[in-house]
């Protein structure tokens, strides 16, 4: 029980670290544009620095008792007056002239605390952008007395709402800035799509008015319950799953048990808080932090991880009961590999979502990757005939191979080479992508041991000597030590040879033990030779005759060398 706690608890703590990192994601990636703009203007005044012009100050806006003045002054009035929750004062920032029919001016207060939720969860605003010109900006193409804030698509259709402010006269005659009566007449509307629900309004009447990143103190106090719902929702499948797997008592039932109750719950509670969270309505600053997906992502990154360790695990372990062991050698590097691209995939799928140009990032990765693959082609050559050797099989370790002159017994199959444990003790090492090309003779994998041997016998044995000596050799290899029924002896008198008769015996000895055949083969040898000194049957010599003749009516003559002839003269009789 104090185990499960702990580990709530860590989960927990988890789950708040990582809350609180991807806002500060979220806010880094939202300044980025206020940045870049800082960026661009200061590199502009640097250039009219080099090149100074004389130019005119903006026109200070009228003198105003809710400083309505120029665009963004009134849209900071409004933001203020409705974040303090004084929204008689935040109505003032609204053109409530000229509304539909169905509307009313005395809802002004509502309107303009309607519209402070609908921007708080639908569209993000940044005051810095908003211009400081009584006049507003003059190059947006909108008619001059118009600003654009932005726009908001609604969520059931594609109608798109423009919120805009305008240039209205005060009942003075002095034109300040207001939400033009356009946009005021949409609020509803977008309430509908963006506001609060009747069980919302409830709640948001039942806490004080405190606003954090977009959310009022009901909605942070219903997110934290609904991650405690979400939890104890993840926590009640995954346990029996984990259960059932645990209780198969196998070390990958095991493993999987502890991988279904830690990151498959892990991303099953990011899931369900992210459907609740929809249901609370999300401000844009925390649509900010979804959108980055940076939770989602983590838990589907960790998640991938764990399941490629149990999956190359398990294969490893195939591989080893099925007697494949020396192809484990792969499976490290390809696991490692395989956790590189889903890692490399997660940040660029979060570059992605943050706004980032990710498509200049795979294009250098491309180049990178082409510039490597040129410089290590021996290297990855060798890797790919690791892969074909491991996966094909033409040796094993511990086999016995002749291959490009060399011949011996396989120690180790690398990713780079082979190496081998040659006969006459030396060791050679061979690039596998070389073994992988070439002709391989798999000694080790013979299923008998051929001894195909003629024996020679001398011309002037008679027949039935010839017939005899067949006869013994087939006698001496019936039901030979380690004969195969479907490979009995066969003993031939198949040959003249120039200078002998010749026997020809073939036998195949089972299993293909070497050191045992050749322990056979002198038996044989010893016993053919007893019974052919037996039966005075005399082995074949090699031997050269050589017949002197001449045409038919003259004498042969033999003249012999001098030095013959001085050496037959002291040659004694």
């Amino acid at each position: 029980m104090i185990k499960r706690r702990t580990r709530i608890i860590r989960y927990i703590s988890i789950a708040v670290c990582l809350i609180l990192a991807a806002v500060l994601t979220a806010h880094i990636a939202m300044a980025q544009s206020a940045v870049q703009k800082v960026i661009k203007d200061a590199s502009k005044e640097e250039k009219t620095a080099e090149k100074p012009e004389p130019q005119e100050a903006p026109p200070a806006g009228p003198t105003d008792e809710y400083d309505r003045g120029t665009p963004r002054s009134s849209f900071q009035g409004f933001l203020k007056a409705a974040e303090d929750g004084d929204f008689k004062k935040a109505a003032n920032y609204l053109d409530l002239h000229h509304l539909p029919t169905w509307m009313d001016a005395t809802e002004g207060p509502e309107l303009a605390r309607q519209l402070k939720i609908v921007l708080d969860r639908a569209l993000w605003v940044d005051p810095e952008l908003i211009s400081t010109n009584a006049d507003g900006n003059l190059k947006d193409g909108l008619p001059a007395n118009r600003d654009s804030l932005g726009h908001i698509k609604a969520k059931t259709s594609d109608k798109s709402v423009d919120i805009l402010l305008q240039l209205v006269p005060r009942q003075d005659g002095v034109y300040i800035w207001k939400f033009s009566n356009r946009t005021v007449a949409e609020i509803p509307f977008l309430y509908t799509q963006f506001g609060y629900g009747p069980f919302e309004e409830r709640l948001s009447k039942i806490f004080p008015d405190i606003v954090f990143l977009g959310w009022q103190l009901w909605q942070w106090f219903a997110f934290l319950v609904f991650i405690v719902l979400s939890y104890l929702v993840a926590l009640v499948p995954t346990w029996f799953a984990g259960l059932l797997l645990r209780r198969r008592n196998t070390e990958t039932s095991r493993r999987l048990g502890q991988f279904i109750v830690s990151p498959v719950r892990i991303l099953l509670w990011i899931l369900l808080i992210r459907m609740w969270t929809r249901i609370i309505g999300p401000s844009v600053t925390l649509r900010g932090v979804f959108q980055s997906g940076l939770l989602l992502i983590f838990a589907f990154t960790w998640a991938s991880i764990r399941l490629i360790d149990i999956v190359f695990d398990w294969w490893a372990e195939y591989l080893r009961k099925s007697g494949r062991e020396g192809a484990t050698v792969l499976l490290e590097p390809t696991k490692t590999a395989s956790k590189i691209v889903i890692t490399l995939i997660a940040v660029i799928v979060w570059l992605d979502n943050m706004g980032f140009d990710v498509g200049a990032l795979i294009a250098g990765l491309g180049v990178g990757g082409i510039a490597v693959a040129l410089a290590a082609q021996d290297t990855i050559k060798n890797f790919i005939g690791s892969i074909i050797i491991l996966l094909d099989k033409p040796y094993l370790v511990g086999q016995r191979i002749a291959v490009k002159g060399h011949d011996g017994v396989v120690e180790e199959i690398g990713l780079r080479s082979t190496k081998m444990r040659l006969l006459n003790g030396h060791q050679a090492t061979i690039p596998n992508g070389e073994m992988a090309g070439g002709d391989i003779e798999n000694i080790g994998r013979r299923p008998h041991i051929r001894r195909l041997t003629s024996i020679p016998i001398t011309y002037n044995t008679p027949l039935e000597k010839i017939e005899k000596a067949v006869v013994i050799i087939q006698q001496i290899l019936d039901n030979h030590e380690g004969m195969h029924p479907e490979f009995p002896p066969r003993v031939y008198f198949n040959e003249f040879n120039p200078a002998s008769l010749n026997i020809l015996f073939v036998c195949w000895y089972h299993p293909p033990d070497y050191w045992r055949f050749l322990e056979f083969s002198q038996r044989v040898n010893m016993q053919i030779m007893r019974e052919f000194r037996k039966e005075g049957i005399k082995f074949a010599l090699p031997t050269t005759t050589t017949y002197l003749a001449q045409d038919d009516g003259q004498p042969l003559q033999v003249n012999l060398s001098k030095d013959l002839q001085l050496s037959g003269s002291n040659t004694p009789a």
